[in-house]
């Protein structure tokens, strides 16, 4: 990735495709696939953007609000005969919390489980837990939040305008010290 502005300008559009895609009449599963398809790519795009020295360290430290549900008793949730989140999880304990955007977008990416969950006809949440974080913690996202959080990276104001780096022995490279 060379120019990040370029990729701010397709993150807009694509946030604003599911700002106007949160509500239908009726909720079918492709409208769903479709709806889940484009959160992932939004994602990709914002880590991305997180991978590289692209965003500065304000945007980086960006943060949203979750629930989150501790899994409880030694069974696995699995591929096979994985059961529900409701079996898995203590869903009668919600904790507030808060996912930094590298893991917002790792849950996304990497989802073993997604669950959604609308209200008449609007797409409000979902619950989802990486298969890294499948034997720890299932998130609730709000997607009211996702697509704020998503925002950060698309406005101009996340660029960098100053660059420090560092030479990292362990990586046997240079990395980026701060970003302003």
């Amino acid at each position: 990735m060379i120019e990040s502005t370029y990729w701010r300008q397709e993150l807009r559009a694509e946030l604003a495709w599911l700002k106007r895609h949160r509500s239908y009449r009726r909720w079918s599963e492709k409208q769903l696939v479709l709806y889940e398809r484009r959160l992932m790519l939004v994602a990709f795009q914002v880590r991305s953007l997180l991978e590289r020295p692209k965003v500065n360290d304000r945007a980086r430290g960006a943060k949203m609000p979750v629930v989150r549900y501790k899994k409880i008793g030694s069974k696995p949730f699995t591929n096979v005969g994985a059961g529900f989140p409701e079996d898995r999880f203590d869903m009668e304990s919600p904790e507030p919390s808060e996912l930094g955007a590298l893991d917002v977008c790792n849950q996304l990416i990497h989802h073993y489980w997604m669950q959604t969950r609308s209200e008449r006809t609007a797409f409000k949440g979902m619950l989802v837990f990486s298969d890294f974080m499948r034997n720890k913690w299932a998130y609730e996202l709000l997607i009211e939040d996702l697509i704020s959080l998503f925002s950060t990276f698309a406005s101009s104001s996340s660029s960098v305008t100053e660059l420090g780096f560092h030479w990292n022995e362990k990586k046997q490279d240079y990395v980026a010290q701060y970003a302003r």
